[in-house]
């Protein structure tokens, strides 16, 4: 990439990304355009880059023009139009149909368990979403079916001004022109806390070029790996071989690489008839020759060394020292162990059931932490107990003594004396583990005391070693056992036996070798040796040419790695850098902190410490020095910055498409999810943004956000959608808010509509069960809508789910007069008068149709007249 390239928007960087890219290594070029389309690496695709990586010969589908399409400039606009008839897809209820508005805000309302979460799922597969590595959530099947099928749905969306429509399918690759729309939840933020809490922004094409750099460093861990294992794999006869270092056979080894010749060793390792003949001669001249004698002897000099090692390390084992501290350990890990027992007893005496402190109980409580913090209630501290929370095993809500109770479990599970007793306890079990790897092993003992019996002859000294071993290994399991002190005698170690015979082995073989002087001898032992050599090398023939072959494939490894160096990809990522972080990007961040309400932490982009080979910039505070973000900003606030970093760097991009959000408000407070609310708005004026939300506060917010403003010029478009669950099957769509939202006009024809149509109920039978049921809830209906009505009557001056009071709207109340009151109180009177008629256990009676139009046309008046005097004013 050229120094001087210009970098505008990400389209620039990923273009440049891809220039860069055309000189360098296929896996380079092939894992940047998995990055780039997919999003993240699975293991076949490491496999398959491994793979590439070392045979550049290997088909492969580089980085090209085709694959930053959804990212290059010129690209349409893209809105989505629908979801439709999801198949096989969690539980959602096929044939349905999610419909968006192409401008302004369309927002998505489900309760928990509505189907609200299978749609978004859908959504984050089939556009570009930053799902974290190794977090891609997973689309179940219905849980309910047979589990079959292909996972599929309808996405209808218009690009540039033409409509389109594609059948997306789970694992199969989406329509690149859907990667446009960006999806944000709490999971694909491009925002993060790293191990030092510090919060890093990294903008997407660096995001790709960090992905790289980890690309490179799991091949190249994956290279020393398999390097490591080729070489374990070379016999000992190979890398401590037996022959003369100066034969043929020894030279060859030495110099053994993957381009010897395999010939040539086969060569070498045949003897001719003749050669076979003169070994043969010369081994009963050299059978008992000074240098094998020598080697031999200084062979067994160090095994009795490796040995003598062994028994002083079981000697210090079995000692009283080592006695003396297994039996303290135990003692303070009992001592512990009854303290927390006591603390248990003494705090948890009174609790309902038994055994409340056991290490069973230990165990249960831990499982409910992880349920909580990793499903039930993530990010909040454990145990929960305030509000609505409920039982993590029986999931009744939480009364009486309940809360208290959890928490004083949990103070005892953190309490010191616990945690002292899981220490010491821990401590005694190293200990035990560390004195059981001491004695060596039968099958080594057994080989060491063969040869000290067989060949060096030493029977006695066999016998020492035997009897030793035996009564310490005897002892070391008593200790063990009795976890201190042990009745058995400690043996002796026959250390001066050991090292007497180890010095007198070295002045055998000095002797020995001093013999080797003259010039005939020294010829002779040579053509021995090369012949011996040779026969020997005919005997690990197989294994001599494996091994060339594992140092070919060595060799091959070591080229392959030079690729997977970071240099160029941090040089790529420094310009980068340098380019994507500019005073606009910067400047848009900070005005998205300032409309979130968190100017007054004067948080800023900076550049931070490069990481691996790729720059990183921190989210810092421009006048708390040193101190880390991550340690001051709340949940709330973290989140709004998150969203803030979102919304900046869709500045980068050329594309005005569409903008999904899931949740974007849990955890905040009131202000905040107002800004967010007032922010969404804003946005929705000049691209299509869609919000899936189960918080009717927050729905309630983003309305008032886009219609009631002071300016009719800047109201927002807004539509709203329904997801519900029917019986057991989520996923019913409807093209209307819930009913808790919709306005009070639209609530009464809903109702009168049913009226109309429940009417032959009375008709054919007023006094039946089905009339008294209909009839019970129209009355019921009626009666929530007037406290509607009333809270519309206020509206002007306070809202729902809103603190604040608008001052502004206080002269409008004036146009509510008593008669106003009075007709409420007597129209309200009588619906309650109806219901409770139609209630009587006794002798229930059913209100007409004619009663409940004439209460739904009395409310439908008192609406319309006071909203006619209060738009007067």
């Amino acid at each position: 990439m050229s120094d001087n390239i210009t970098i505008n928007t990400e389209s620039d960087a990923f273009q440049a990304i891809l220039d860069w890219s055309k000189d360098k290594a296929n896996w380079q070029r092939d894992c940047l355009r998995r990055l780039i389309v997919d999003g993240d690496l699975s293991k076949s695709d490491h496999d398959e880059l491994l793979a590439l990586c070392k045979d550049e010969t290997k088909p492969c589908i580089p980085l090209d023009d085709t694959h930053i399409g959804g990212h290059s400039a010129g690209v349409p606009t893209v809105t989505l139009k629908s979801i439709k008839d999801a198949q096989n897809i969690n539980a959602l209820a096929e044939g349905q149909t999610l419909p968006f508005n192409p401008n302004g805000l369309s927002v998505v309302y489900g309760n928990n368990g509505s189907g609200k979460s299978g749609y978004v799922r859908i959504l984050k597969r089939a556009c570009r979403a930053r799902t974290p590595k190794g977090k891609t959530e997973v689309l179940l099947h219905n849980i309910y079916s047979d589990g079959s099928g292909k996972q599929t749905a309808e996405i209808e969306y218009v690009a540039g001004g033409q409509n389109q429509k594609v059948k997306w399918e789970v694992g199969v690759a989406a329509d690149a022109l859907l990667s446009e729309v960006s999806v944000f939840d709490t999971k694909t933020a491009n925002v993060h806390v790293e191990e030092t809490n510090n919060l890093a922004y990294t903008p997407r094409p660096m995001k790709v070029v960090e992905e790289l750099v980890s690309a490179s460093r799991e091949l190249k861990e994956r290279f020393d790996a398999e390097h490591q294992s080729l070489k374990d794999q070379t016999p000992q006869a190979i890398s401590s071989p037996t022959c003369s270092d100066g034969s043929q056979v020894g030279k060859l080894l030495s110099k053994l690489s993957g381009a010897t010749n395999p010939e040539e060793v086969i060569a070498l390792a045949k003897l001719s008839d003749g050669e076979e003949k003169q070994l043969k001669t010369l081994e009963g001249d050299f059978a008992q020759g000074a240098d094998v004698i020598a080697k031999r002897l200084r062979s067994y000099k160090a095994g009795l060394a490796e040995l003598l090692v062994k028994l002083r390390n079981l000697s210090n084992a079995v000692s009283d020292e080592s006695a003396s501290g297994l039996a303290s350990l135990t003692a303070n890990a009992k001592a512990k162990s009854d303290a927390a027992k006591l603390a248990s007893s003494e705090l948890f005496d009174g609790e309902p059931l038994k055994g409340v402190g056991s290490e069973s109980w230990k165990a249960l409580w831990e499982t409910a932490r992880a349920f909580s913090e990793l499903e039930a209630y993530q990010a909040r501290p454990f145990p929960v107990v305030d509000g609505d929370a409920h039982c993590l095993l029986c999931q009744q809500k939480l009364q009486g003594a309940a809360p208290e109770r959890l928490k004083r479990f949990e103070v005892f599970v953190q309490d010191q004396t616990q945690t002292q007793a899981r220490d010491a306890s821990n401590m005694r079990d190293t200990t035990l583990s560390e004195l059981a790897r001491t004695a060596p092993t039968q099958s080594q003992l057994l080989k060491r005391i063969r040869q000290i019996s067989d060949e060096i002859e030493l029977d006695a000294l066999a016998a020492v070693v035997r009897t030793f071993v035996a009564k310490a290994k005897w002892r070391l399991r008593d200790m063990m056992r009795l976890r201190g002190d042990s009745g058995i005698a400690i043996p002796p170690l026959p250390e001066a036996e050991l090292t007497n015979a180890i010095e007198e082995l070295e002045k055998r073989a000095a002797a020995i070798l001093a013999e080797e002087d003259s010039e005939e001898r020294k010829a002779q032992r040579a053509q021995y040796c090369e012949l011996k050599d040779r026969k020997w090398l005919s005997t690990i023939l197989d294994d001599v040419i494996a091994e060339i072959g594992r140092r070919k494939a060595i060799a091959e490894l070591e080229v392959a790695v030079k690729s997977t160096r970071p240099n160029a990809i941090t040089a790529l990522n420094t310009q980068l850098s340098k380019a994507l972080i500019t005073e606009r990007l910067r400047a848009r961040f900070a005005q998205e902190i300032d409309d979130f309400k968190l100017a007054g932490l004067a948080i800023e982009l900076k550049q931070a410490k490069s990481q691996l080979g790729v720059s990183r910039f921190r989210i810092g505070l421009m006048e708390a020095g040193s101190q880390n973000a991550g340690e001051i900003l709340s949940e709330g606030e973290y989140r709004c910055v998150a969203l803030a970093g979102f919304l900046a760097e869709l500045a980068t991009s050329d594309s005005d498409s569409g903008i999904i959000f899931d949740d974007p408000v849990s955890s905040l407070d009131h202000l905040h999810r107002q800004a967010i609310a007032e922010r969404l708005a804003k946005e929705g004026k000049k691209r299509q943004v869609i919000v899936f939300t189960h918080d009717i506060a927050f729905l309630f917010l983003l309305r008032r956000a886009c219609l009631n403003v002071d300016n009719p010029a800047e109201k927002s478009e807004i539509v709203f959608r329904h997801i519900q669950k029917r019986g057991k099957e989520p996923g019913h769509c409807r093209n209307e808010a819930p009913d808790s939202a919709k306005p009070t006009g639209k609530r009464l024809s809903t109702v009168r509509a049913h009226l109309a149509n429940t009417k032959v109920k009375y008709d054919q039978d007023p006094d039946g069960d089905d009339w008294l049921m209909t009839s019970r809830g129209l009355i019921n209906s009626v009666r929530q809508i007037w406290e509607k009505a009333i809270e519309d009557a206020i509206s002007p001056v306070l809202r729902t789910f809103q603190s604040q009071v608008n001052t502004k709207g206080f002269k409008k109340l004036s146009a509510i007069e008593l008669a106003d009151a009075i007709t409420m109180k007597e129209c309200y009177g009588h619906c309650s008068v109806l219901l409770h008629q139609a209630s009587d256990e006794l002798n229930p009676q059913a209100p007409t149709p004619q009663q409940i139009e004439d209460e739904i046309k009395a409310l439908e008046n008192w609406i319309d007249d006071l909203e006619t005097r209060q738009k007067a004013i």
